[in-house]
């Protein structure tokens, strides 16, 4: 089924796009040539790698490929970027440039002014991002410095995965998960902006790959503990649902000694103590509470049921992309990525249905997590949003790489295995359905 997938993502790319061509604006054509590129590259590089040699499936060829290749495609893009802004922040000049401007101004402060200067006009959520620029812009204030910084980040990131991901499934399928997220469109422009996402979903993997860690060493405690502290400095909401769904999960399993179920039972208590700090947070995300937002849809010319609609479909295949637009540039550039997401989604859904049918406990945290952000991000109507998306998206690739792997191994039994296969090419042809329709709208 992987092949088949990655077969369909070339095939499916260069039919959407050869369609949607006459879109096409001569302005930014360079774009255009550079995403078709992507596409091409990032099919050839996932195909050649699922028939390498099995040794060859370790963490340093892994590191390697996923090194050189951001390298290369972080520096077409800043190139790009610089060609048509005359800057590197990659169409990006809201956050990215606030982040900027805001470390500069502090930055001939010792730590902890600078600290109290930043907070006495920026959120505390925010902060995160500014801890990570101060001492990368003591080597040199720019937003190149942060892009090489974050290529390490993304080797960290993709080794993180690729570690979580041996958990449940061989080798050669959890490297393939790893690489085929790591090279993704959408991951490769958040390395080129100056954004928070790569930093912080490294952090997201990391506290995940220590929690699978914590029977192991001590030091795995420590390191989980860290970076969900770490994470409050960034997104509050991710660290108390991590706390959340690793309480819940554990109170489902059937395994776990009476220690964990207690400790399970007061992270909940804890959890329903910080009840109104969630509320704050979640009001924060609609834009001052569910009235103003769904007000402001309203504005926007569609009605609530169909915007729900909209956006848990969104969330629960996509996000889905934008291919071609003269006013969206950014989405241009991660729309590929999301393609192949899109064609993950049958392997995802298929996977939550036997995680819960072989009550494989050991997933139950990732795909409580996945599940609740998507479910979050459609309640409050930013299911279309990639970038508040980005934090479960890793997990969707690990869990739907992990019913890969029982499907193309036969570990999983399909009585009715041609009828299965119909069924497989009828999903792809409805999602290229609905991409095609979302971007004729």
């Amino acid at each position: 089924m992987l092949k088949s997938i990655n077969q369909a993502y070339l095939l499916v790319s260069v039919i959407l796009y050869f369609i949607l061509s006459p879109k096409i604006s001569g302005e930014y054509i360079l774009i255009n040539l550079f995403v078709m590129l992507s596409v091409i590259t990032y099919f050839t590089v996932l195909y050649t790698n699922i028939d390498i040699n099995l040794k060859s499936y370790t963490k340093t060829y892994l590191s390697t490929e996923v090194f050189l290749y951001s390298l290369l495609f972080v520096a077409m893009e800043n190139s790009i970027s610089y060609f048509y802004s005359n800057n590197f922040f990659m169409f990006s000049m809201s956050d990215a440039v606030t982040y900027h401007k805001s470390t500069i101004e502090i930055l001939n402060k010792p730590l902890l002014e600078a600290i109290d200067q930043y907070l006495t006009h920026m959120g505390f959520d925010d902060l995160g991002m500014i801890l990570v620029l101060y001492p990368i812009y003591h080597i040199y204030p720019s937003n190149i410095t942060l892009n090489i910084f974050y290529l390490l980040v993304t080797v960290i990131t993709t080794v993180g995965i690729f570690e979580l991901a041996k958990n449940f499934m061989s080798d050669k399928y959890a490297f393939l998960a790893s690489l085929s997220y790591s090279l993704s469109s959408f991951v490769l422009l958040f390395n080129a902006t100056g954004l928070k996402e790569s930093f912080m979903i490294m952090l997201v993997v990391l506290s995940f790959k220590y929690y699978y860690s914590l029977n192991k060493k001590l030091s795995s405690s420590i390191a989980f503990l860290s970076t969900i502290i770490s994470l409050l400095f960034f997104r509050p909401a991710l660290a108390v649902m991590i706390i959340g769904v690793i309480g819940l999960s554990s109170i489902l399993s059937n395994k776990g000694s009476i220690g964990k179920k207690i400790f399970a039972f007061l992270i909940f208590l804890f959890l329903i103590a910080m009840s109104n700090s969630i509320l704050a947070e979640i009001e924060s995300y609609t834009t001052g509470g569910m009235d103003t937002l769904v007000e402001a849809r309203d504005m926007k010319g569609s009605s609530v049921s169909f915007a729900y609609i909209v956006h848990i479909l969104s969330q629960a295949i996509g996000p889905i992309p934008t291919l071609i637009s003269s006013e969206k540039i950014l989405t241009m550039f991660y729309a590929p990525g999301l393609i192949y997401r899109i064609l993950l989604a049958f392997p995802f859904w298929l996977a939550i249905f036997y995680i819960y049918k072989t009550r494989d406990y050991k997933l139950y945290p990732l795909v409580f997590f996945v599940l609740m952000e998507m479910s979050s991000l459609a309640f409050i109507l930013d299911g279309l949003e990639l970038r508040k998306s980005m934090p479960h998206i890793p997990f969707v690739f690990v869990i739907a790489f992990w019913f890969l792997d029982k499907y193309d191994n036969r570990v999983l039994r399909i009585k009715k295995r041609k009828r299965f296969n119909q069924f497989f090419k009828f999903s792809m042809f409805i999602f290229v359905l609905l991409i095609f329709y979302w971007n004729f709208r």
